[in-house]
């Protein structure tokens, strides 16, 4: 119990770091909808390209954890061209009926949310997103 305690909070943390502070970018209306349905998703189902068994760990009140909408990240000209590392999916449809699933891929240089890239915003390390995707991760396909 000591470790996925340790571990939430360590998520929590590395979390803390990537939330949004004010910024004088300008916020385009379609990826504040986007956003917006992330955060109140109800259920997120989480992926590992390198889990063995593609093990799908679904989260409920997937809102209640801190989420992708919630970090300092912003849309961005740059094709994703990777494989993905982590696939976070919201509203699930094998979970959420009638919902709007939102797939977004972490790859390990880049991100991509519903087929536009997306990058840290400035002072915020690509690294910091991924080491909080697999903190995630791994606290709730532990548990």
């Amino acid at each position: 119990m000591g470790k996925k305690l340790f571990v939430l909070v360590l998520t929590a943390l590395s979390s803390a770091c990537l939330v949004l502070a004010p910024h004088n970018r300008q916020s385009v209306p379609m990826e504040n909808s986007l956003m917006e349905t992330i955060r109140s998703a109800p259920v997120v189902k989480l992926e590992y390209a390198d889990q063995s068994d593609h093990q799908q760990v679904f989260v409920d009140n997937a809102g209640s954890t801190a989420s992708i909408a919630d970090m300092d990240i912003q849309g961005s000209q740059n094709g994703f061209s990777e494989e993905w590392l982590y696939r976070f999916t919201y509203n699930p449809r094998e979970k959420v009926r009638g919902g709007q699933e939102i797939v977004v891929l972490l790859g390990s240089t880049s991100m991509e949310i519903e087929g536009t890239t997306f990058t840290p915003g400035d002072g915020v390390a690509y690294d910091a997103i991924l080491d909080w995707a697999e903190g995630v991760y791994n606290f709730y396909q532990a548990r």
